[in-house]
């Protein structure tokens, strides 16, 4: 549990600089929930796509194996959001639901979260209310015995995927 600690005070300590545009709107020992929301200016189709090509977006120090071009996301019932490096592989999470250019749910642990036992569901939304402006939604339900730590790795998860958020949010500037 110290090494956790530890390794989450590195996370957070890394990403303090970033200035957040999520929302922590849960948290207790047994959850924690975060939401995101942006407006992109894209249609909804582009942004939808661009979101699939993770590898593109995300960054590289989040990856388990250094590299975020070997990241894809299958978008299909039980696809898989995985990186493959040669023989290294990892599953980041399993796509539950997708409605194209719409809504893409997935559940599992990011990161460290995939030891600890926890439940997680992800729901990435693509709503376009006016032509070529999109609103980008990602929330983030965490359940399961994530202990006294509990607020520490919500903050650090929230940090880390604001960072992602705004990596995709880049695509289109």
């Amino acid at each position: 549990m110290k090494l956790l600690t530890a390794l989450l005070t590195l996370v957070l300590a890394t990403f303090a600089s970033f200035s957040a545009k999520a929302l922590v709107s849960a948290q207790s020992k047994q959850h924690f929930s975060i939401k995101i929301e942006t407006t992109i200016k894209a249609p909804a189709e582009e942004v939808y796509q661009q979101f699939l090509n993770v590898g593109d977006w995300w960054e590289s120090s989040h990856t388990w194996f250094g590299d975020a071009t070997k990241m894809y996301i299958e978008p299909k019932a039980n696809g898989c959001f995985c990186e493959v490096n040669g023989d290294k592989e990892a599953m980041h999470m399993t796509v539950s639901m997708v409605m194209p250019n719409k809504n893409v749910q997935m559940v599992g642990g990011l990161g460290p979260l995939q030891s600890m036992g926890v439940y997680g569901h992800m729901s990435w939304g693509f709503a376009e209310k006016t032509k070529g402006l999109t609103t980008l939604t990602m929330t983030y339900l965490v359940k399961g015995f994530v202990g006294e730590e509990s607020e520490m790795m919500a903050k650090a998860v929230d940090s880390v995927l604001n960072t992602q958020i705004k990596n995709l949010e880049s695509k289109f500037k």
